[in-house]
Formats: structure tokens, C-alpha cells, sequence
């Protein structure tokens, strides 16, 4: 297996180079090099010509005198072997894109379904003369389109210029760009304000070499025959942390072994398949389950071709010394004056109870001790509720593309008549199949936030906006239930969906329950089988002592 690099932002670009497939480089003058051969004689290529204002010709005007200066700038076209030997050295396909002086990028037009697609688009600022109009158009098309109709899509844009005013191309963009896509869209500091990120997609302006730039850092202004390396680097800023790194090497696993995946599915099969949906019918669709056959070969794909460990300890260590900040909140959690870094070390090496004997300033995490102060130490500060976000992503469904919400087992919801959180402990097969009304089970949440340092949680949640932890209470006198009839034509309970509002179930007796969240089947089971067990629970009678002696 692969080698993993020891660094973070070293491990972020190994991810980027692993995972982006495709490019596409669009300018309007990709073949003006001739592509004779070496025997052949080559065309001149008349460069194009710029006007610009000085002070060396004066050309009067009633009582004004004004200067100009007309300059022919070579604009040399690009090396088109350069630019796709770069990245074909990297494994990546570059498209050479040369519209036409008459086409469109808009939406609607050739161009813009194959910039879509691509993983990293570059693009000439200055197409036939337009002076950016062209790019600019583009530009916010595709970011538009990733932010509002395909929002999972990671895209890089470059905009690869001559310009000698890199901050002009880039406060064009801004200008363009901003008001469709809000205030997220800001020009970040640490880039000199020539790069853009919305959620999913990078902007970032380069220069080409050959001009005069004097107030540009030299790591805006890139060579042709580095486009790849810089671009794969560019890449990397959109997936910058060691979570999104590690995904990213994952997605990129998937996609060079999609023909192994596809040959478990071969057409051999499809006989056995269909008998199989046959037999099942009508009583179950059984193409659905064509989903977790999928998802166990995935995740064998992942459990054998990814590197182990995923993340190395250097690795590790390089985040605590080189990307983590100790928050202001650490004075109250370690002590005022410690060294963070160094305990921080410790913790991420030797785990909380073998740094606790050396750092004695660590707050223990064992039962009596305060779990929920030690698991701030990483965190940006006291009221970070990174924490949270991380258990819900590891508890709970993740919904892509708005799909629908059906009652079933893990299901939480929000009981807006009684105002309690609830969770739906239906077995899956009795959610399915509902020919008319039913009745389905339901247990009590708790809100566990500020009962404790050590509360106990089972469910983490988002509901308006705020992050709410939830305890159910696997109890029989805190069970509910509740009568729903399936949607038409679903053989479901799904949840209704009116203009602006939550999805919603609606029993018989027109209760309305807010979908809320779906727990992952493994948490939800966990779920049943307390239920199950409070309630197999026997009772009889027994000495006093005895039974107070079985409680410590």
C-alpha cells in the first residue's frame, strides 16, 4: 500500500492528486502554436494588442491636454503540450477547450455542461478581447449551479490571466459573483484577496508569466509547465482538514475500483435477481435491495484498498504542532500558563489516561471525572459544538438531493401538540407493506443539555437551528402510540412537505409530528433492544437487604 505523507497539508494534497480525475483549460487561443510538425514551417502568431494611458504623447482637447500611448503587449497563446503533459504526469485528463469567437457560456450553452462535469476548470480572463465578460459569466453559472442545484459537487475554478491587475480580475469577480451566492463569498486574507471559497467550490486568479506585476507575490504568477502542480495544490484548500483528506482518498478508491465493483454485479446474475424480485412481489419491491448490496461492497473496497493506518501518528502530531490553535477556554480546563501543545501531544499519542501521568492536569475521563471539559481541549473554544456535530454525523442518516422521509425505525420526531421529541421504535418490516391504518410505537426523549458534566446521551440532533442532546427513556409507561394511514400509492407513511415548512406526519387524529432526524439502523437498534429489555425485566419478591445489596 501507499505511503502516507506525515504531514496534514502534504496528506491534503495526496488526497487531491488521488481523487481529481478530470480538467478542462479554456482560452481563445489554445492552436494559434501551430501544430506542424518539426519539419514543417511553423505560423507566425500575431499577438494580440492592448491600449494603454501614459504620459509620453499629448493629443489636445479644448483646454485639456491628454496623454496616450498606444502599446502592442505580446500576449503569447498557450503551450498546449505543457499544459496537458503537466497534468497527464499527474493522471489527469485536461480537455483543451477553444470556443468559438461567436459562442455563449451561459447555462444553456456547449461549453458549459463539459466545465460542469470537470473536476478543475481553467479558464483565460480575457476571451476575444471581452475583458473578463465571458469568463465572468461562466464563472457564475457554475458557481450558482454548485451552490443551488448540485451543492455536493467540489469544483476548482482558475482563472489563468495575463492581466497585470490580478486584484482588478479578482474584484470583478467578487462584483459578479457576491450578490447570487451572499455573504459567504468573501476574498480570504491569507490568499492577498485572490482566491474564493463558497462551501464547495474554490476561485483562486493566477498570473501568467511575462508581465510586470509589482505588488503581486510570486506565488500568484504561474508557468504553464506547473499549471498541474498548482492546481492539484489549489484542490487541496477545498479539503483541507484530515477528515475531508481521508474522505477524499476513499471517494478516490471507489472510483479506480468501480470495474471490480461492477463486476460483482455482472449480468449473470440479473436472472437470479429478477427471480428473486418475483418471488418477492407483491407484497415487497425488492429492487431496493440492490442499495445494501452496494454498500457492503464499497465498504470492502474501502477496508481493503485504503492505507492502515489511515491516519499515521506523525500525522497526528503534525496537526497538534502546526494546525491546531489552543483556544483561550484551555486556562480553565488545563491551567493557565501550561504548555497546550505538548499535552495535547501527549493525548493524541498516548490517549487521556497515559498522558494523564505525565500532564496531571488533564481532567480524567473516567466515570466520576469530567468527561465533558476533557473533550473540549481540541475544540476552537468552550461554545464550539464541533463535538456535536461529529456525533450526529456518526449516529445519525445523512439525506442527499431533499429524498423523502418515511415513519420507521429510528425515526425521531417532534410532537408539536404535547411538545416532547420522540422516537419511532416500529420494526422496519412492519413500516412497509401498510395496506391501511396501523398503529406505531414510540419512546419518550429526555433533553440531557445542562443536567451535568456527565449527563448520558443517546441522540444528538438539530432542531431550529440549535444543537440538542436527547436521553430516550427506554421505559414502558414513557412509550406512545400513535395511528397513521400510508401515503397513496406508497404503501408508506411519508411525511408531507408544504412550501416552507418541515417534512410532517399527520396521524389519524390530524396530530402533526415534525420529521426531525433518522438515526443510522445500528443506533436505532440499540435503541430497541433497551426497550426490549426493560421490558423482559422480572419481577418478584425478595429480601429487602438483598435487593439493595444487587443495586451498588
Amino acid at each position: 500500500m501507499t505511503t502516507l505523507p506525515e504531514t496534514v497539508q502534504e496528506y491534503s494534497i495526496h488526497a487531491a492528486h488521488s481523487f481529481i480525475q478530470t480538467a478542462v483549460f479554456v482560452d481563445d487561443r489554445i492552436y494559434e502554436r501551430g501544430s506542424a510538425s518539426a519539419n514543417e514551417p511553423k505560423k507566425v502568431v500575431v499577438p494580440k494588442s492592448r491600449k494603454r494611458v501614459s504620459r509620453s504623447a499629448s493629443v489636445e482637447s479644448g483646454e485639456d491636454t491628454v496623454s496616450v500611448e498606444i502599446v502592442t503587449e505580446e500576449d503569447p497563446a498557450p503551450d498546449s503540450y505543457d499544459i496537458v503533459n503537466s497534468f497527464a504526469k499527474k493522471q489527469i485528463v485536461c480537455s483543451l477547450y477553444q470556443p468559438k469567437k461567436t459562442a455563449k457560456v451561459s447555462p444553456a450553452s456547449d461549453i458549459f455542461p463539459l466545465c460542469r462535469a470537470a473536476d478543475v476548470v481553467i479558464v483565460d480572463w480575457d476571451l476575444f478581447g471581452d475583458k473578463g465578460q465571458r469568463a465572468l459569466e461562466l464563472i457564475d453559472g457554475l458557481i450558482s449551479q454548485a451552490v443551488w442545484d448540485v451543492p455536493e459537487q467540489l469544483r476548482l475554478i482558475l482563472v489563468y490571466t495575463q492581466e497585470a491587475n490580478l486584484f482588478g480580475v479578482a474584484n470583478d469577480i467578487y462584483e459578479k459573483v457576491h450578490p447570487g451566492v451572499g455573504d459567504s463569498f468573501k476574498p480570504l486574507e491569507e490568499e492577498d484577496g485572490l482566491a474564493f471559497h463558497t462551501e464547495n467550490s474554490r476561485i483562486a486568479v493566477l498570473g501568467k508569466p511575462g508581465r510586470e506585476r509589482a505588488d503581486t507575490d510570486p506565488r500568484h504568477i504561474v508557468d504553464e509547465s506547473d499549471l498541474a502542480d498548482i492546481t492539484v495544490r489549489e484542490f487541496a484548500k477545498l479539503a483541507s482538514g484530515i477528515l475531508q483528506a481521508a474522505t477524499l482518498l476513499g471517494l478516490a478508491e471507489i472510483r479506480k475500483n468501480s470495474r471490480k465493483i461492477l463486476s460483482r454485479f455482472n449480468s449473470d446474475l440479473d436472472s437470479a435477481f429478477l427471480t428473486h424480485l418475483a418471488m418477492c412481489l407483491p407484497e415487497e419491491d425488492a429492487s431496493s435491495h440492490v442499495i445494501p448490496l452496494l454498500v457492503s461492497e464499497i465498504e470492502a473496497v474501502l477496508e481493503d484498498a485504503l492505507s492502515s493506518p489511515l491516519m499515521p501518528e506523525n500525522l497526528i502530531k503534525d496537526w497538534c504542532k502546526d494546525v491546531w490553535e489552543p483556544g483561550d477556554h484551555l486556562a480553565n480546563i488545563l491551567g493557565d500558563g501550561n504548555n497546550y501543545r505538548a499535552i495535547g501531544e501527549a493525548i493524541l499519542t498516548d490517549g487521556f489516561s497515559g498522558a494523564r501521568s505525565v500532564h496531571t492536569c488533564i481532567p480524567k475521563i473516567s466515570s466520576n471525572g469530567n468527561i465533558r471539559n476533557a473533550s473540549k481541549i481540541f475544540l476552537k473554544s468552550a461554545d464550539d459544538n464541533a463535538n456535536h456535530r461529529f456525533a450526529h454525523l456518526m449516529s445519525s442518516r445523512t439525506f442527499y438531493g431533499g429524498a423523502p422521509k418515511n415513519l420507521t425505525l429510528g425515526t425521531i420526531v417532534f410532537d408539536e401538540k404535547n411538545k416532547r421529541y420522540l422516537l419511532c421504535l416500529q420494526p422496519v418490516c412492519d413500516s412497509v407493506r401498510i395496506k391501511c391504518k396501523r398503529s406505531f410505537l414510540f419512546v419518550e426523549f429526555d433533553t440531557t443539555v445542562g443536567t451535568g458534566n456527565n449527563a448520558a446521551t443517546h441522540a444528538v440532533v438539530k432542531s431550529g437551528g440549535d444543537v440538542l442532546e436527547l436521553f430516550y427513556q427506554s421505559k414502558s409507561y414513557r412509550s406512545v402510540i400513535s395511528t397513521f394511514r400510508p401515503t397513496m400509492g406508497k404503501d408508506q407513511v411519508m411525511a408531507t412537505i408544504e412550501e416552507n415548512e418541515p417534512p410532517t406526519f399527520v396521524d389519524t387524529s390530524e396530530e402533526n409530528y415534525r420529521w426531525i432526524d433518522q438515526l443510522k439502523t445500528a443506533h436505532a437498534q440499540r435503541a430497541v433492544e433497551h426497550f426490549a429489555s426493560d421490558l423482559s425485566r422480572v419481577g418478584l419478591t425478595e429480601s429487602e437487604w438483598l435487593r439493595l445489596l444487587k443495586k451498588k
